[in-house]
């Protein structure tokens, strides 16, 4: 049997549950093993004897995550040849959101054997204009998602390359309608998580799962670092609703993520 390493980034959760589900529909070539960018330490043995590498991502303002860029640019000498399937999830829509990651790996000599957009559920807790679903509420757009996953895998143990916005219009519409604009605010939203003193009681939750470890606890109480990745994952966990990032106000209700079958 051959292997499949699946390298993802996962904010909430959601692309977690596509990566687990692609290894799932693909068991039948393929042993997985999986591989969360931001804390698995060195990948070099596991790209390198891999048969084929998942890479999984979301889409931020048609931007990958800043741990999947740094993933794929720390590792370039180790892509060429490499045969690569491409996962990405965003909430609407993204214009060439797997095209992000894949052009870069393509320029590294990677063969793209396929690349697909997962529409997934809302996790922008603190963002009035986007609503929260959770549990029952998912469940369409589970199915959905759910019903590309098997059409994608079947295409990649069929050998058919499809490519998901890869295509001119597709880059186009990326760059011009999101891409552009959201170069110039990345850096200082960064900067922007904010977290309410007066709600924070100092569990420590949003420290212990921070993917990069961009918050710390001083004076008893949690405080950012000025590297967030804008992941969300600590928004939706705080217990006491203390962390802003895009809104100013707390979190009406909190992402909770798909729930487990």
């Amino acid at each position: 049997m051959q292997t499949l390493a699946v390298f993802y980034f996962s904010g909430t959760g959601n692309t977690r549950y596509i990566a687990q589900l692609l290894c799932e529909k693909l068991a039948s070539r393929y042993k997985a093993e999986l591989y969360d960018v931001a804390e698995a330490g060195d990948l070099t043995n596991a790209i390198k004897k891999c048969d084929l590498a998942l890479v999984a991502f979301p889409i931020y303002g048609s931007a990958p995550p800043i741990p999947m860029r740094k993933f794929v640019h720390r590792y370039a000498g180790l892509w060429k040849g490499k045969r690569v399937a491409i996962a990405e999830t965003q909430y609407f829509f993204s214009g060439d959101g797997a095209a992000t990651i894949g052009r870069t790996l393509k320029k590294y000599g990677a063969d793209i054997v396929g690349a697909e957009h997962f529409n997934m559920p809302n996790n922008l807790a603190d963002c009035k204009a986007f609503p929260i679903k959770n549990g029952g509420e998912l469940k369409k757009a589970v199915a959905r998602a759910e019903k590309r996953a098997d059409a994608f895998a079947r295409r990649i143990l069929r050998g058919k390359k499809k490519k998901r916005g890869f295509s001119l219009p597709s880059h186009a519409v990326g760059y011009l309608c999101q891409r552009k604009f959201w170069w110039k605010c990345e850096a200082e939203k960064r900067n922007k998580l904010k977290i309410n003193a007066a709600r924070c009681v100092g569990c420590g939750k949003c420290v212990k799962q921070c993917p990069v470890q961009n918050l710390v606890k001083k004076d008893g109480k949690a405080a950012p670092l000025g590297g967030c990745v804008l992941c969300y994952r600590c928004v939706n966990l705080c217990p006491m609703k203390a962390i802003t990032l895009v809104g100013s106000e707390p979190p009406r209700e909190q992402y909770r993520g798909i729930p487990k079958q």
